[in-house]
């Protein structure tokens, strides 16, 4: 009898110990751990729609101030149409119309919001370049 009852309690053990793993790895889940191995805010994972952006404040395209804050996927495209860059401010990627030395305009994407200031300084766009029309030729 005396070897039963040591079976049973390493079973319950056992148990425990697969039980206090499994519920380990769902709380790692749940914290939202990226690819690179960081911990994301527990506020990403319980709001599966939301996007963390860098909102520009004011009107004033040289002068704004940054603030990163979560908006829903919907309110996006109109945030980024008044140049908001995608993702957290000192990561944020934006778009820009990039004037170069020799007149030339190129559209590039510029990582944080130092950069971004630094070119609406210097007279960029925040914006893709426009396209250039194609002309119809005579056939």
């Amino acid at each position: 009898m005396k070897g039963f009852s040591t079976l049973r309690l390493g079973r319950a053990t056992l148990l425990a110990f697969i039980a206090a793993v499994v519920l380990g790895a769902f709380a790692v889940a749940g914290a939202g751990v990226s690819p690179a191995g960081t911990s994301t805010p527990a506020a990403e994972s319980a709001y599966p729609k939301k996007v963390t952006i860098c909102h520009r404040t004011g009107k004033n395209l040289k002068k704004s101030k940054y603030r990163t804050i979560r908006i829903s996927r919907r309110a996006l495209k109109a945030h980024l149409r008044h140049g908001d860059g995608i993702g957290p401010c000192p990561r944020a990627v934006f778009t820009i119309c990039h004037k170069t030395k020799a007149g030339k305009k190129r559209t590039m994407k510029v990582r944080g919001w130092k950069a971004h200031r630094k070119h609406m300084r210097q007279g960029d766009k925040t914006r893709a370049c426009p396209k250039k029309k194609k002309k119809k030729g005579k056939k």
